[in-house]
């Protein structure tokens, strides 16, 4: 099984972008690693249900059965494709999504997280986290999309950049995405005190506007789990609910409603291929829609 992983994944890497491909690979991994490596032709049902049963009595997110699900039902189906005689894929099943009110991220929290980090720190990670931040809350972009900015994408004087579209690379690979002058002035910061990096070390990749400063990644572009993790970290240190990425998306379709603008405006400055899409980032919960409630049938 290791050896048909290693061939899939780079079969794979030809098909969909870098990041579904290792998660895939991970995914798929385990399941080899759970069995100990047997054949492919001897993997039965029975140990596909054994290992998705073993993962819920682990207390995983039920959730977290899709992706595992759907990586295994590519790696048999290519098999298949392959000649070989292994487990029908369709027989695998796509456990049904619990869905869950999403994290959205309000100015209160928002101000809490940035009142964090040290204003006069000279610390380059400091430096660049409170952008990062700011981009997130200023622009409502996806994480992985922030992160593949290159310095050449960026301009300053206008307060912009290109971004490469994580999910709608079809119709529209790229879009712009826009920010405040007081993000502006933080990004400036972090630019300089990036270059001034780069004339004491060689980075790994120069192009990145977002670099890992860690001792054993210093140098590589960010990763999506980096993001995450410094954000929980600045989230513990404000006493605050985990804020994620997405939150921020939230926010900003939230934001555009509240401010008068449309689905259509949703749409396109979020990123989305289609407007269904905009509604999951409208949808009011709690004291909003209590709010909005109240507006139209009065106390």
């Amino acid at each position: 099984m290791k050896e048909a992983i290693n061939e899939f994944s780079n079969w794979r890497q030809f098909k969909v972008k870098g990041n579904t491909v290792k998660g895939y690979d991970r995914e798929i991994r385990n399941f080899c690693l759970f069995l100990r490596n047997p054949d492919i032709v001897k993997v039965t049902l029975n140990d596909v249900m054994d290992y998705l049963n073993g993962v819920i009595e682990l207390g995983w997110d039920p959730n977290s059965l899709m992706p595992r699900c759907m990586a295994l039902r590519k790696f048999f189906e290519y098999l298949r494709l392959r000649g070989f005689t292994t487990l029908n894929e369709e027989l695998i099943p796509i456990p049904r999504k619990q869905y869950k009110i999403p994290r959205v991220a309000d100015e209160e929290n928002y101000k809490k997280l940035i009142e964090i980090i040290p204003a006069e720190s000279h610390d380059p990670r400091h430096i660049r986290n409170m952008v990062i931040i700011n981009l997130l809350w200023d622009t409502g972009a996806r994480n992985g999309e922030l992160l593949s900015i290159n310095i050449a994408d960026v301009d300053l004087e206008k307060k912009k950049a290109l971004i490469r579209t994580e999910k709608n690379r079809g119709s529209r690979p790229f879009r712009e995405i826009f920010w405040t002058e007081e993000t502006n002035q933080n990004l400036k910061k972090w630019m300089d005190k990036r270059e001034a990096l780069g004339n004491k070390v060689t980075f790994k990749d120069p192009e990145a506007l977002f670099l890992s400063l860690v001792s054993c990644q210093a140098g590589q572009r960010l990763s999506v789990k980096g993001v995450g993790e410094l954000l929980r970290r600045y989230a513990n240190r404000a006493g605050i609910p985990y804020i994620n990425a997405h939150a921020f998306r939230h926010h900003m379709g939230h934001d555009i409603i509240n401010q008068g603008g449309s689905t259509a405006d949703v749409m396109n400055i979020l990123g989305h291929a289609s407007v269904a899409s905009s509604s999951i980032y409208t949808m009011m919960t709690n004291v909003e829609l209590e709010n909005r409630y109240r507006t139209f049938k009065g106390n």
